[in-house]
């Protein structure tokens, strides 16, 4: 992606921006504090290209695997996993572009309520 974040950086940030896809009411106030001093069109991007596509299928699974928040480490890991997947096929490319678009659509609340709190 296009920012500029240090990887300690843009790791906290992942898990921050990960918190509305856990299983337990969501706290977007600790999740502004957070990502405080973030560009918010970066985070947009973070939010929506890197970690929603990753951590959605918690929400829409009967039984969730994460219930009180997605390990840095393994978040970190699987969203770079995806990245490089995307990078290096055409085909991967254009199915995360539409899942993207679903994803702006069905998660857009969330991505509301973090906004409205920078």
């Amino acid at each position: 992606m296009g920012h500029f974040l240090t990887e300690p950086r843009l790791t906290d940030v992942r898990a921050a921006l990960s918190e509305p896809f856990n299983y337990f009411p969501t706290d977007y106030d600790y999740i502004a504090r957070q990502v405080k001093g973030v560009d918010p069109d970066v985070l947009y991007e973070i939010f929506y290209s890197e970690v929603a596509p990753v951590c959605f299928s918690n929400l829409a699974a009967v039984l969730p695997s994460v219930w009180t928040g997605f390990d840095p480490d393994w978040l970190r890991a699987t969203i770079e996993e995806r990245l490089a997947a995307r990078k290096r096929n055409w085909l991967r490319r254009q199915f995360d572009k539409l899942l993207v678009r679903w994803l702006r659509y069905e998660y857009d609340y969330m991505w509301k309520e973090i906004a409205c709190r920078l």
